[in-house]
């Protein structure tokens, strides 16, 4: 009478998705997309894309190829490809990216570093010894 059908998740949909009305605390981990629009106390995982709803309130960690942030997130970020974080984003934690992308009305506080296959180019730096000024005494001869 059931059959059971074969899920179909449409490109550009999250696999995962935290709703508003939920409170998750512990570890969310995954291969495909997550989309957080509820709360976050923990660490988040995936090899793919996780999306910062507007009204998500995240406490955790979170490690993904790319994440885009236009809700609150209170801990480290590490995207290994691109960060963004919108208007309306709000993180508070260090960040690291490839590529980087902060709204202008966004918030952060924190440091930020590019990631480490980025390399900077080779600079020499030389210093020259600089000489030290001389000081001259010149005496005058009282006028006569």
């Amino acid at each position: 009478m059931f059959e059971k059908k074969d899920e179909f998740v449409p490109t550009g949909a999250a696999e995962t998705v935290v709703g508003t009305s939920v409170k998750l605390k512990g570890t969310l981990k995954s291969d495909g997309d997550i989309t957080v629009d509820g709360s976050v106390n923990g660490e988040i995982k995936t090899k793919g894309t996780v999306t910062v709803g507007p009204n998500a309130n995240i406490i955790a960690n979170v490690h993904a190829k790319n994440v885009n942030i236009a809700g609150t997130v209170q801990g480290n970020v590490v995207a290994t490809d691109r960060l963004s974080v919108s208007e309306s984003g709000r993180v508070y934690g260090d960040i690291s990216a490839n590529i980087l992308s902060i709204a202008a009305g966004a918030l952060f506080s924190g440091k930020s570093t590019m990631a480490e296959n980025v390399k900077e180019p080779e600079i020499e730096l030389t210093v020259e010894k600089e000489e030290e000024p001389v000081l001259e005494e010149v005496l005058e001869s009282p006028k006569k």
